[in-house]
């Protein structure tokens, strides 16, 4: 394409991008994607997102060059339609085709009880910008707002680094340097921070170890000062070490350790933060340097943990001699070695390994930089300073909808008393003047946030903001919107300032605030599903039009738009509201039409929790993970594949009973030698594409997988060998020991579509986990009570059979296809180093 992206020389096609922004409601995109497809022009990308009830979006399209000025003619006319706003602009092609992601992209997370305000915004752009980082997306959802949850607001800031970056430095600032990180930045603002490498997840890896404190962390006190309560002993200094303190108890009876487990206390949200990250897979450890082993004990049998490493104490005739017990009675507790023994025990990769509490307490600053960077996220927590545990899932990735969902499971704890907000009383808020902005850029650079807010950061707590979202899309451009409450005499002074420095700064500004309303957002986090799209090698505008049309029809609403795949437009990810007495089975069975009909993958599913909770993946072999029927392939080596051919697809029809089919196939196997049928056949196992990339993907996610076939077993465990997966089942053929020739039966019990529904289950229990955690993918009508028992059941290119009673499918020949229906980007599988078929 020619670099001023005006036009393609070969085939006369330029890249043409407009935005546009106005009052939210079901229809807008299904208008415009008409024009599009009508156009005969290709999405090349879309975007959307929220401000309020104000809809601010993107499209990315190409276009001929003969048709774009009636094209945008076109367009201008169905905005007008719509009471809609537009600007369009050409960008330079190449950067749309140029692959946004940099090998350095990471994700910052600040959550505060507090206000958020534009200087707290604009001191960590400085940050980040000192560092020559490009900030690249920005969330702020509404369930993230104080207002909203009643405990905490949320931003989490997507951004890419040069070369070196290092997160450390990004937290602490850099060595030997006086600037300041993001750590003091968060706190001088009231707020907490955690950064970590993006991995294209908003949740944490299920593979993932907690490491959490003690003292002051798990247990609202210290455990240490409770034992010297009991023993009527007051620490003369709060500034005593564990040491000092220890050596008030020399003398006095071990009996204390008992009278304070008996009263002892959970810091508030402890028990629904161990119990989600027990859910999504994590193993959990407590490291204390101060607590007493039978305490720790106590607390790891009461909350479930996996680990529990501590120092002891010396007793002797059931008396405390005042000191510590071991090696490790003279020396500081090497947190380091232990946390990374634990995660090679477990097999968990140390960037998985999150600590919580004040694990770089005591550390010196070498040590600290080096644990920030080979461990993951580190989460200061005490409780002297915060009230709620809970606001380590808002910084792991957890929003205010999923803590609210936590609270009400029966492991709700109540949230603790929160902290009041120093930014005004509620009469002030409601009297402070609304403002609502949106700020684009054709380009991408290094401190944009820093000087869009470089007016209002001087204001202080007088500008709040009530909402900021970034996007960026394959065009190289980015788009802010911002719902600003200026509390200040004189407010219109402060947006003529923004809009100044903006323009100044050579973005483009429009001040949206006749789109703004009174924000219901419950609106749009009640009966909330998640539509996946999948078509390749690209969504055809005709597709997209069918999808929003019938969205529009149910007057659903849009809430989202985001794409998996990595480059093009081969999977969108809808996030949408269905109204009230809109059935939502009856609304999939309606997409399932528009499948068909447009030749593309869609699946509707409740966006909820248990979507991110799920740990355990069951696969059909046969026609799934290879594209071969063993049996068939046993056969045509005996040569007698015409007469079990024939058996074996009118089992999977569903015409003939699973058990007498295979008696009867097996039998035509007699009397062949076992060993050289089973190793023709591994040797010609083709596997089906997709598979190795799903497999591997999956298991660095930490699920579970395995293999329940009506095959064969010798080649289940070569599938499973191959693909890496912890169980196989299949049938077993009976062989003569003498000849090693087979008989013509199965020995052992045989693998019905009843007993892969039961093992499913067993294995669910055998793994910790509940049937609603679980995935089945199938072809087969064998396969059906299997699909329907698991919390999501996929038809993988299935029979017509199995199709019609199957919630989900798939009919693209590519099983990583699954990886999108569980919120697994094409992005991710790369930043997780996914193999590949």
């Amino acid at each position: 394409m020619a670099n001023d992206g005006k036009a393609d020389s070969a085939g006369g096609q330029s890249i043409l991008v407009f935005r546009g922004w106005g009052q939210d409601k079901p229809g807008i995109a299904q208008g415009f994607i008409k024009v599009v497809e009508e156009a005969k022009s290709e999405v090349l990308d879309m975007a959307q997102f929220l401000l309020g009830d104000c809809l601010m979006f993107t499209f990315v399209l190409r276009v001929s060059d003969t048709s774009s000025i009636g094209l945008m003619k076109s367009i201008t006319e169905c905005a007008k339609q719509l009471g809609l706003q537009l600007n369009f602009h050409f960008p330079d092609a190449t950067q749309v085709e140029k692959d946004d992601a940099g090998t350095n992209e990471a994700v910052v997370a600040l959550v505060s009880a507090q206000t958020i305000t534009p200087e707290m915004l604009a001191d960590v752009d400085n940050v980040l910008s000192a560092h020559q980082c490009v900030v690249h997306e920005v969330e702020h959802r509404s369930d993230n707002k104080k207002e909203n949850n009643g405990e905490y607001n949320k931003l989490q800031i997507r951004f890419s680094g040069p070369p070196g970056l290092r997160l450390a430095s990004l937290l602490l600032g850099a060595p030997g340097n006086t600037a300041k990180g993001l750590q003091t930045v968060a706190w001088r603002f009231g707020a907490e921070v955690t950064a970590r490498w993006w991995d294209a997840m908003n949740r944490p890896n299920g593979k993932s170890m907690a490491i959490f404190g003690l003292s002051n962390v798990l247990c609202p006190n210290d455990v240490l000062d409770e034992v010297l309560q009991e023993a009527g002993i007051a620490p003369t200094s709060e500034e005593l070490d564990s040491e000092a303190k220890l050596a008030l108890l020399k003398g006095k009876s071990t009996d204390l350790i008992h009278k304070v487990i008996d009263r002892l206390e959970y810091t508030p949200g402890t028990k629904v933060v161990c119990q989600a990250l027990k859910r999504l897979g994590f193993r959990l450890a407590i490291l204390t340097n101060t607590g007493m082993r039978d305490i720790v004990e106590h607390v790891k049998s009461q909350l479930g943990f996996d680990y529990a490493l501590c120092r002891d104490v010396e007793i002797v005739d059931g008396k405390f001699t005042g000191k510590y017990l071991g090696e490790l009675s003279d020396v500081k507790f090497r947190k380091a070695d232990l946390l990374k023994l634990m995660a090679e025990r477990e097999g968990i990769d140390c960037r998985n390994v999150i600590t919580v509490g004040e694990p770089l307490k005591g550390l010196k600053a070498a040590s600290a930089r080096q644990m920030l960077e080979t461990f993951g996220p580190s989460v200061f927590f005490n409780s002297k300073k915060m009230p709620d545990l809970t606001i380590v899932l808002y910084l792991l990735g957890f929003s205010g909808s999923d803590v609210r969902a936590l609270r009400k499971r029966r492991w709700e704890d109540g949230p603790g008393k929160q902290q009041e907000d120093p930014c005004g009383s509620s009469a002030a808020q409601n009297s402070a003047k609304r403002f609502m902005v949106q700020v684009s850029s054709q380009t991408r650079s290094s401190g944009q946030l820093k000087s869009i807010f470089a007016p209002l950061g001087p204001l202080g707590n007088q500008v709040q903001l009530s909402t900021v979202r970034q996007c960026s899309l394959q065009d190289g451009g980015m788009c802010l919107g911002l719902d600003l409450k200026v509390l200040k005499d004189n407010p219109d002074s402060v947006l003529k300032d923004l809009v100044f420095a903006c323009q100044k700064g050579g973005f483009n500004v429009m001040d949206v605030s006749d789109t703004a309303k009174e924000s219901h957002w419950q609106a749009n986090y009640q009966n909330r599903y998640v539509i996946t799209l999948v078509q390749k090698p690209h969504i055809s505008a005709s597709t997209l039009h069918e999808v929003l049309k019938l969205l529009g029809a149910q007057a659903v609403n849009v809430v989202k738009i985001e794409r998996l795949s990595a480059r093009g437009l081969a999977a969108l990810q809808f996030t949408v509201s269905l109204p009230d007495g809109v059935s939502a089975e009856k609304f999939a069975s309606q997409m399932v039409e528009v499948s068909k009909k447009q030749g593309a993958d869609i699946a509707i599913q409740r966006d909820d929790l248990e979507r991110w909770m799920r740990r355990l993946v069951i696969f059909d072999m046969d026609s799934t993970l290879i594209q071969q029927e063993v049996i068939d392939e046993l056969a045509k080596i005996a040569g007698v594949e015409a007469q079990v051919k024939e058996l074996t697809e009118a089992a999977m029809r569903g015409e003939l009973d699973f058990f007498g089919s295979l008696k009867s196939r097996v039998a035509l196997l007699k009397g062949h030698n076992a060993e050289e049928l089973f190793a023709k056949v591994k040797a010609n196992l083709i596997f089906t594409p997709g598979a190795k990339k799903l497999c591997s993907t999956l298991r660095r996610l930490g699920y579970k997988t395995a293999v329940i076939s009506g095959g064969f077993l010798p080649v289940a465990q070569e599938v499973q060998k191959y693909l890496g997966l912890d169980y196989a089942f299949a049938n077993t053929l009976e062989v003569e020991e003498t000849t090693g020739l087979l008989t013509g039966k199965t020995t052992g019990p045989v693998v019905t579509p009843q007993r892969k529904r039961q093992l499913l289950a067993t294995i669910a229990q055998v793994e910790g986990c509940e049937i609603q955690q679980t995935i089945a993918v199938g072809d087969g009508a064998n396969d059906i009570p299997m699909l329907h028992a698991a919390g999501l059941g996929i038809a993988f290119c299935a029979k017509p059979k199995v199709q019609e009673v199957s919630q989900f499918r798939i009919n693209h020949m590519d099983l990583s296809t699954v990886l999108f229906l569980i919120g697994v980007s094409e992005r991710a599988m790369q930043r997780l180093g996914s193999g590949t078929d």
